[in-house]
């Protein structure tokens, strides 16, 4: 065996010992480096020269260079990483938003409705005084101007998780790119085999470790190698890399597909574009996952109203809590102030149904649709409608079939041909009133004499020929809970007729159910009969010309409750013992306006001239009846609102259920941040006990290397002077 073949080996120990140097000085470099995996120089044996006695022994090279990873724990390390974001994330919104409720007595909205209430107390004990009327207009208007502030709060937290939304869509669209290119060199470059793309490698899990921080996506690997990279046993080098979102690709290989902002009433959402160029929406698989992004949809919501504010998600919460309060205190506000008694009640509208002229009332019900002049369709079905006598009893229900090509004028004509041959001389007729259907006093028989022998109303309308011209009096009160401003209850309210000196002369009580099959109960326009029916003894005195049908008549008209005199005499007519809120609902002598937080505010005229307010029930200056009530409205438990569920508790009690249940969320994902850090930094700490660049670990290696290094060197010396004297022989 030639000298030269020693030297040989010695000089690939000299090689493979300075690319383990090399190897080494990289990982020190990145030793600060969060994204760096470190690698390890794999030393193996050339292939021997087969002799006898036995092989000899070529020397040695780096067959690879590998990375010490596990799939796995980075797997685990990466999961734990993206929950953090998520809980700390939610966190720093929720803080946000607390500052704006603060759980305390005599600060925000608690100190401002106490304010609200004080005033009213004032008022009371001076119901003719100016300035205390100037004080109690103030203080409502800081009240509502405080709803409004809270509201337009969330409302700018929404716009800054939108803006945060579009700005994670980017980064991730960004990132989905570049692991796809990634992917692309990472398999050109290993394609011989035995080549490791370790740094671009390590710039994929950079980039995955930030995707699944943004959208936690599901990241499936194939082709993971097990192997011993000399005393660090590894899972890495996956053939196959695929990025799932909501069970969709978003990374297959070198493709990618984007994700797209989809638009929901002012509000972003977020699309993945397949292949076919087409949008499915991923909004509720992100929101449902541990990651940013999630953390920010769960936050703002993923369902919204027509005016583009959320119904679910945190921030929805708070602002349907906050419109539940509102709408409650409006409601039993106004209910409360609509007993003031007034010479007439014209109501605000609280709706619009359609209004049919008489050249339309000859057109098919089915072209009025077509034309857009009604609402919704009308069906083929039986209207049902019941006929009453004067002391209010039911004599019998009648019927009438409909189909989508009668006219108006056909319906009415039928209507009219049922009663007329139920009794010839009822005198109640159907006719258009002012473009709306209404049964009205007429003189059916032709007498002369228009004598109505009681009234009509409608029981079932099977065609919703009313629900078509949205002339709500005539629909159900279950039905038409969308329809009204505020929220109806079950309940009674007293109509009280007072004389000019404040003397009740009549007092009728009115029942409202609406379960009841019975339109007299569950109907608006059964209510406006119960005021009206003639027969009834109010005043318990046996006699029916003394009552509140003989003061005063009801109607709804055009969508407003309206009450007018009907004698010359000076009558005041009022509410009492509303426990219907049906004064609130349908806006009678409103003191606030609105029906949400959005809206709320002082009525406009009494804002503009305090000096119209009153406190009084009866018309007399010095009763204070209206401010009591009011006032002691703070202590008794209202009903609220929210999402259609029911809830009972005080004003004060509410908002304190509202700011608790945030400090409750506060709590909890504070709690589950911090058990979730503690997780992160044992699995981080063990991700960088095996991944990390120990700076300790690689000194020694450092001078491992450096002494096999001169080791080497040393042979070669040796070799060389060994050539050089057997050269110099002569």
């Amino acid at each position: 065996m030639a000298i030269s073949t020693g030297l040989s080996t010695a000089l690939t120990g000299l090689q493979a010992h300075q690319q383990a140097l090399e190897v080494t000085s990289n990982n020190i470099s990145n030793a600060s480096n969060p994204d760096y995996v470190r690698e390890r120089a794999v030393f193996s044996t050339l292939k021997p020269i087969n002799s006898i006695p036995g092989d000899i022994g070529m020397g040695v090279k780096i067959s690879s260079v590998n990375r010490i990873t596990d799939t796995f724990l980075f797997n685990r390390f990466t999961s734990t990483s993206a929950t953090l974001k998520q809980l700390d994330t939610t966190e720093q919104y929720l803080q946000e938003i607390a500052t704006y409720f603060p759980d305390v007595q005599d600060q925000g909205l608690h100190k401002d409705m106490q304010d609200f209430f004080d005033a009213w107390q004032n008022l009371a004990s001076n119901p003719n005084n100016g300035s205390a009327k100037v004080t109690l207009a103030n203080k409502t208007q800081k009240l509502t101007d405080t709803f409004h502030f809270l509201r337009g709060k969330l409302s700018n937290i929404q716009t800054d998780i939108n803006s945060e939304i579009n700005s994670r869509i980017n980064e991730a669209n960004t990132i989905t790119k570049n692991i796809a290119s990634l992917n692309k060199q990472i398999s050109a470059y290993e394609a011989n085999g035995e080549s490791h793309a370790n740094e671009l490698r390590d710039k994929r899990d950079g980039l995955e470790k930030r995707l699944k921080e943004i959208l936690n996506v599901t990241v499936l690997k194939s082709g993971i190698k097990t192997q011993d990279s000399q005393g660090a046993i590894t899972t890495d080098y996956a053939t196959g890399y695929q990025v799932l979102l909501g069970g969709r690709p978003l990374i297959d290989g070198d493709t990618y597909h984007k994700l797209v902002p989809i638009s929901e009433n002012h509000n972003t959402n977020i699309g993945i574009e397949n292949d076919d160029l087409s949008i499915t929406d991923v909004t509720k698989n992100i929101t449902d996952s541990h990651s940013e992004t999630g953390a920010l949809l769960e936050l703002r919501g993923t369902d919204f109203n027509s005016d583009g504010t959320p119904k679910n998600g945190n921030i929805g919460n708070i602002l349907s809590s906050l419109d539940a309060l509102s709408a409650s205190l409006i409601n039993n506000i106004n209910s409360i102030y609509s007993y003031s008694a007034q010479s007439n009640i014209n109501a605000e509208q609280v709706s619009k149904p359609v209004s049919i002229p008489p050249n339309l009332a000859k057109i098919s019900l089915n072209t009025l649709y077509s034309q857009k002049v009604l609402k919704t369709p009308v069906q083929k079905g039986i209207l049902q409608f019941n006929l009453y006598d004067n002391k209010g009893n039911n004599l019998t229900t009648l019927k009438v079939s409909v189909k989508p090509n009668d006219s108006i004028n056909d319906v009415l004509t039928k209507i009219n041909e049922q009663i007329y041959n139920y009794e010839n001389d009822f005198d109640v007729k159907a006719k258009l009133v002012n473009g709306e259907i209404k049964f009205v006093p007429a003189d059916t028989n032709n007498d002369g004499n228009i004598e109505p022998k009681g009234s009509v109303l409608v029981k079932d309308d099977g065609s919703l020929l009313f629900n078509s011209l949205n002339e709500i009096e005539h629909m159900p009160l279950n039905s038409i809970k969308n329809k009204l401003p505020l929220t109806l209850e079950n309940g009674k309210f007293d109509v009280v007729v007072y004389n000019s000196e404040g003397k009740e002369l009549a007092r009728r009580t009115i029942t409202i159910d609406s379960n009841s099959k019975n339109p007299k109960y569950s109907t608006i326009e059964g209510i406006v009969n119960q005021i009206n029916t003639k027969l009834v003894d109010d005043n318990k005195d046996n006699d029916t010309n003394n009552d509140v049908d003989d003061y005063y008549h009801a109607q709804f008209i055009n969508g407003h409750f309206i009450i007018n005199a009907k004698t010359d005499t000076s009558t005041y007519i009022g509410l009492d013992n509303d426990s219907a809120n049906f004064g609130g609902v349908f806006q009678i002598n409103n003191f606030l306006e609105g029906n949400s937080s959005k809206n709320i505010a002082l009525k406009e005229d009494l804002a503009k001239d305090p000096s119209k307010i009153h406190a009084y029930k009866a018309p007399n200056e010095g009763n204070n009846d209206v401010a009591n009530e009011i006032l002691q409205l703070q202590y008794k438990e209202v009903t609220f609102y929210k999402n259609n569920q029911e809830t009972k508790a005080t004003l004060y009690g509410y908002y304190k259920e509202t700011t608790a249940d945030l400090a409750t969320k506060i709590e909890n994902t504070t709690d589950k941040k911090d058990s979730t850090q503690t997780l992160f930094k044992n699995i981080s700490n063990q991700y960088y006990s095996l991944s990390g660049v120990n700076i300790d670990e690689e000194l020694i290696n450092l001078e491992k290397y450096q002494r096999g290094y001169q080791a080497n060197a040393k042979v070669i010396t040796t070799i060389n002077k060994m050539l050089d004297a057997l050269f110099s022989i002569r």
